[in-house]
């Protein structure tokens, strides 16, 4: 599941460097025809980026939205839960063995 949704990650960054790439070689070759004068082609350039740029955002945001539903439905603890958890033991532990007092060794009964 993880290595298709690592792919298809990869194949959206690619796709968008691609995208950034082809789009400045149309601004570039409209300059060139004088359909578009210099600025023109930087500001459309630079509006296309950043509506690229927005679009990108929010597909993260719902991504990241999608997984934590998709991790939270599988009943899997946080980093976070195991540490508090080993704390609580290494706590418990402590008292248990002061409860249980010193250890008396064998030869010492002798």
């Amino acid at each position: 599941m993880f290595e298709i949704f690592k792919k298809s990650l990869f194949a959206g960054l690619g796709l968008a460097v691609v995208t950034k790439s082809k789009m400045e070689s149309v601004l570039d070759k409209l300059v060139e025809e004088g359909k578009m004068s210099r600025a023109e082609a930087e500001k459309m350039g630079q509006d296309l980026l950043e509506s690229g740029e927005k679009q990108w955002t929010d597909f993260e945001t719902r991504l990241q939205e999608t997984v934590k539903g998709f991790l939270a439905n599988m009943d899997i603890c946080k980093a976070s839960d195991v540490k508090k958890l080993e704390k609580k033991i290494k706590a418990l532990d402590m008292r248990l063995k002061a409860l249980e007092g010193p250890k008396v060794k064998k030869e010492d009964k002798k």
